[in-house]
């Protein structure tokens, strides 16, 4: 086996090392490496890195290293604070601590690839057996008390209190009910201290109505599992899953439009979480809940221009207590390195001869799928359902559908109800183009349909056709209705970062 230097990188990429790295064996320079648990990371990157420790049987890179493509190294390797690229095959686990992973054309990882900071960088021509395990986010850091030996800190090992966001306020929201609201948090990390839970505290000013409110999270973890409670006084919407608050902000903002409908409540909720698996990620919640819900009036905030007849009201709900069992369960796959599928399913039922002023059961469901089809072109698909029992489902629980988001060509929240179904199906077709610092210039085809409905007042189903061009955040977009009215929209605006 031969471990070359980065200067066979290739033609037109600056030299790096003067001359060739050799990496030798674990065994010939007695490297070893120790972890140190934290409360604040990834719990399966935790437990993946653990398990590569155990076995005793790895490398430990700390230079930059290429392993061309007729190298095959064998077992577990650690890279600490170096870069790496694969064109060869590694035949076991790469952990990689505050390194970068580059998977070249060719390369073959059989075994888990770790990323604890910095990050991975994949080929469509290299071949993983499953995804990354991503946890560059969270912030992992690797000591050396001694030569030769390291030791990997997964955050959260020092109890401390932090200031949430930007010195602990929340990046504003804008909606209908409350204008601006502008919010202040912290949150404590319990540290070692088993017993004692994480906490998060968030208070908040909603302008329009002058009032203040927030809440307290509290979590005791243990390894991927934990137990939850909180509680407070809130404004809450079933319909944040449509656009990322900034981007409905802006939206409510810039054109007086808004694509949920919102009600106050005061809530207490507590529930286990139950997490497992590795290439097949399960998660379950079962949470005993109360809530007491308010209608909230529409304020007719500012908003710099007003499309489609401005804001429109925010629906009323069934006020009144609600003590309900709740059931959401997770599965996370990766059939393929490039192809993923996100299922979720959920329960909710109250009985107001127990507790409560609401009798009723709610089934739920959502999905999120990717998968690659010729060349880079790519097939996403999501969808969200909801069906009530026989009793149907107090307001507090409606969806609603209408507008970007959702269905473009109907007005926002202009379908709503305690039954609903929603699908998006997009063809995305990327360029290989850069044409600024944006990104890269991709554009898509889109199918869109759905309906949302209570009891007896069910409207016709709504199908939209889009096409459209992405470039970074920015997006155009222009959708048809291929009914007899063909109702056509424009769209011009943002959509988080890919």
């Amino acid at each position: 086996m031969s471990l070359r230097g980065v200067g066979r990188v290739g033609v037109g990429v600056v030299v790096l090392l003067a001359s060739a790295w050799v990496i030798l064996p674990r065994e010939a320079d007695a490297q070893t490496v120790g972890f140190r648990k934290g409360n604040r990371g990834l719990p399966l990157a935790d437990e993946a890195t653990r398990a590569v420790i155990a076995r005793g049987d790895y490398r430990v890179w700390v230079r930059d290293t290429l392993v061309v493509s007729e190298d095959r190294v064998v077992g577990d390797v650690i890279v600490i604070g170096s870069t790496v690229w694969i064109e060869g095959r590694i035949e076991g686990d790469l952990v990689a601590v505050q390194s970068d992973v580059f998977a070249r054309p060719g390369g073959v990882f059989t075994g888990a690839v770790i990323i604890l900071g910095g990050g991975f960088y994949g080929s469509a021509l290299a071949t993983l057996d499953s995804p990354p395990i991503d946890a560059s986010r969270f912030d992992y850091s690797v000591e050396e008390p001694d030569e030769g030996r390291y030791l990997i800190r997964a955050p959260g090992g020092d109890a401390r209190l932090r200031l949430v966001n930007f010195y602990g306020f929340d990046v504003p929201g804008y909606d209908r009910v409350n204008a601006l609201t502008l919010g202040w948090g912290f949150e404590i990390e319990r540290g070692q201290i088993g017993w004692v839970p994480n906490a998060g505290v968030q208070a908040r000013y909603r302008t329009a109505r002058s009032d203040v409110d927030g809440d307290v999270q509290l979590d005791w973890p243990f390894g991927r599992h934990g137990l939850t409670l909180s509680g407070g006084k809130t404004v809450r919407s079933n319909d944040r899953w449509i656009n990322a608050e900034l981007i409905n902000s802006l939206a409510g903002f810039v054109a007086a439009a808004d694509y949920r409908d919102y009600y106050s409540a005061e809530y207490v909720e507590g529930g286990i979480r139950l997490a497992h698996g590795t290439r097949t990620r399960w998660t379950h919640t079962p949470q005993l809940q109360w809530e007491d819900a308010r209608s909230l009036k529409n304020q007719d905030p500012f908003s710099l221009s007003s499309l489609r007849g401005g804001f429109q009201p925010n629906l009323p709900v069934d006020e009144g207590e609600i003590v309900s069992l709740k059931w959401v369960s997770r599965m996370q796959v990766w059939p393929q390195a490039q192809s993923s599928v996100d299922i979720e399913v959920s329960f909710e039922y109250a009985d107001e001869g127990i507790a409560g002023d609401f009798s009723y059961m709610v089934w739920g469901a959502a999905l999120s799928a990717e998968m690659p089809t010729v060349g880079r072109q790519s097939l996403e698909i999501r969808a969200r359902s909801q069906v009530p029992g026989s009793e149907g489902a107090p307001r507090q629980r409606w969806r609603t559908l209408g507008g970007w988001g959702t269905l473009p060509t109907l007005e926002p929240v202009s379908r709503t109800g305690d039954r609903m179904w929603w699908l998006e199906a997009t063809y995305r077709i990327p360029t290989q183009k850069r044409l600024s610092l944006l990104g890269e210039l991709i554009p898509w085809l889109r199918y869109v349909g759905g309906n949302a409905w209570s009891e007896g007042q069910r409207s016709p189903t709504v199908h939209d056709l889009g096409a459209g061009l992405n470039l970074g955040v920015l997006e155009v977009a222009i959708y048809t209705d291929p009914s007899a009215s063909f109702e056509t929209v424009f769209l011009l605006g943002i959509t988080p970062w890919p």
